[in-house]
């Protein structure tokens, strides 16, 4: 079993690579490339270096994935007969699949890999961006994103992104989050001679004819007071100043018994938005149960028993353990398989069985609530017809 040996061609050209990986590069008989789009290969190609591209291999299929792991069974392959030296852009070790699969393959034993270093492209990109990192940063792939990385406080550089596919991807994920109109920089191919920046809007990113393997994207730190209200951070930075000693005077001498009766007025509203078929009142209203969620919660920390995120770690973790047909190994094909799974995890919980009053309560109550809301309603249009 002979090795693989990966090395880094960096973010920029052969003037910004490390002297000690320019002899590597240059000493081997025979270089495999993850992709010739690189700006430092040209050079290594006219200094004599034989070079073997995957480049193929991404027309051939579908999904990166795919891609990265044909490329890996290749060099296993190759590796079977002799050492294998190859290069990847940027750093080996940031955000490179190929690294990650080849290494799991080292640690089966099914080969025995080696990565050296290699200039990564932070370096490179916070200088040219000049990004101040000590305000904050976030490093992310554009290929795994999800909202609950990101944070508004934070200057964040986004890899992974090819082209205006991924970039339309990554898009998606941003816009459930940044404002349409949130500036942005795309970089590419920083520090080398062919730098390029484009200053634009986060919803035109993937408009641009642009593809390279040396992109990335920067959202600088964000202060618009939208974004801000739209983080869980914040809102529990809001209620626990209002339940302070400097806080409202109303808000911090409530309990939890004191609140008792606003759940129940909140959660009337909720139906009758709802009833109503009224969305923007649904939202509002939910806003007001969550309101009362966060005010306990605020009072549950300011008297050290619980915080908001104990209470989100509860719910979180009870909806996983009493679905183990979506995010376990069970299967459920019928509601006889649902009711069974749900009350045998309620048992491992060591809940005992006992009279629902609540629920009885609760069907009364709402049927009441209902008939009463569109009476309201019925009456309220007989008076308008009325003074028509």
């Amino acid at each position: 079993m002979n090795q693989i040996e990966i090395i880094g061609l960096g973010s920029s050209d052969i003037e910004q690579m490390p002297l000690g990986i320019y002899r590597k590069l240059t000493g081997t008989d025979q270089l495999f490339l993850r992709t010739k789009e690189h700006p430092a290969v040209q050079t290594l190609e006219d200094e004599g270096v034989e070079v073997i591209s995957f480049d193929d291999v991404y027309e051939s299929h579908d999904t990166f994935e795919a891609v990265y792991r044909a490329i890996v069974d290749r060099l296993i392959e190759t590796a079977r007969y002799h050492e294998v030296v190859y290069a990847v852009p940027g750093h080996p070790l940031f955000y490179e699949t190929t690294t990650k699969l080849l290494l799991q393959k080292h640690e089966n034993n099914e080969a025995v890999v080696k990565v050296s270093g290699g200039q990564s492209f932070i370096d490179t990109v916070i200088s040219t961006l000049s990004i101040p990192i000590n305000e904050g940063f976030l490093l992310l792939d554009g290929t795994d994103l999800s909202v609950s990385q990101l944070n508004y406080a934070h200057h964040t550089l986004i890899t992974q992104v090819y082209d205006s596919l991924s970039l339309g991807e990554a898009k998606l994920t941003l816009l459930d989050y940044y404002p349409a109109d949130t500036e942005v920089k795309i970089v590419d191919a920083a520090g080398s001679t062919d730098e390029s920046i484009h200053e634009l809007l986060l919803h035109e990113i993937d408009h641009m004819d642009i593809r390279s393997n040396l992109l990335a994207l920067y959202i600088p730190k964000v202060t618009d007071i939208g974004v801000k209200y739209r983080d869980i951070r914040q809102m529990t930075e809001i209620f626990d100043v209002l339940v302070s000693e400097d806080g409202c005077p109303w808000d911090k001498v409530q309990t939890h018994e004191t609140l008792e009766k606003y759940l129940i007025e909140e959660s009337y509203e909720v139906i009758e938005a709802i009833e109503q078929t009224d969305d923007a009142a649904i939202v509002e209203e939910l806003g007001d149960i969550l309101l009362q969620v966060a005010l306990h919660s605020a009072i549950g920390s300011k008297n050290g028993y619980f915080d908001f995120f104990d209470v989100l770690e509860s719910v979180n973790a009870k909806v996983i353990r009493r679905h183990p047909h979506v995010f376990g190994g069970e299967s459920a094909e019928s509601m006889d398989d649902l009711n069974r799974i749900w009350q045998n995890a309620k048992k491992k919980e060591g809940k005992k069985d006992k009279v629902k009053y609540e629920k009885e309560y609760g069907e009364k109550v709402l049927a009441w609530m209902k008939a009463s809301i569109h009476e309201e309603r019925a009456l309220t249009d007989i008076l308008h017809r009325r003074d028509d």
